[in-house]
């Protein structure tokens, strides 16, 4: 069984069915005492039902953010992400650490583990949109652009609140230092395809700051 876990320790995760694959005459139920047991032991992380991580590859890998985004990615499929996980890692978030998150086309789902916290909010499929492609060991990993990402905050957030723009803006500690004209031109163009009046209406009081500073 340990020849088992060794093998195990080069995966970026592992299921229940890989263990049923490598042992194929162990009952189910006693693969399932195992990992328990090794998960007691604390040399595998528990990421959700079924899915786990050795503790030998979260430490050489857990501060990786591109393993971050693929474990994000195949918790939950399908999904990208997105939010305030990418804001806070490009600088415009800074006030506290958050949770690996992320957007989805099925409903709204939180992983808790030792290793990170996995959330998922649920968005409609026409704004499933304004991700790049990426890779972690030749796999593809989905994250939003920036523009997407701010628009995926601020429309989780607010979309059922009834609030106004400029109180938006006040109650946000928002660095939009890194946006470009290009930049806030797509995040215009997600604002206006939700069809959400205070959205639409916050673009020009966001970034007309940002913008006088510019130019002045």
């Amino acid at each position: 069984m340990n020849n088992t876990l060794s093998m195990l320790t080069n995966l970026p995760y592992f299921k229940t069915s890989n263990i049923k694959a490598l042992l194929p005459l162990l009952k189910t139920e006693s693969i399932y005492r195992k990992l328990n047991r090794w998960h007691k032991k604390g040399v595998i992380i528990r990421l959700k039902k079924g899915f786990y991580v050795s503790k030998e590859y979260h430490k050489k890998h857990g501060t990786d953010l591109h393993y971050l985004y693929y474990l994000a990615n195949v918790l939950r499929y399908p999904s990208y992400v997105s939010s305030t996980f990418v804001l806070q890692n490009n600088g415009i978030l800074t006030d506290v650490t958050f949770p690996v998150t992320s957007m989805t086309t099925k409903t709204t789902r939180k992983y808790y583990s030792k290793m990170d916290n996995f959330f998922y909010y649920s968005i409609s499929p026409r704004l499933y949109i304004g991700y790049e492609r990426l890779l972690y060991n030749d796999e593809p990993i989905y994250v939003a652009t920036l523009a997407k990402a701010l628009f995926d905050y601020i429309y989780i957030k607010y979309f059922k609140v009834r609030i106004r723009p400029e109180a938006i803006i006040k109650r946000e500690r928002l660095n939009l230092d890194e946006f470009s004209k290009k930049d806030i031109t797509e995040f215009k163009k997600y604002c206006t395809l939700s069809r959400n009046k205070i959205l639409i209406e916050l673009v020009p009081k966001l970034f007309t700051p940002l913008e006088d500073r510019r130019s002045a």
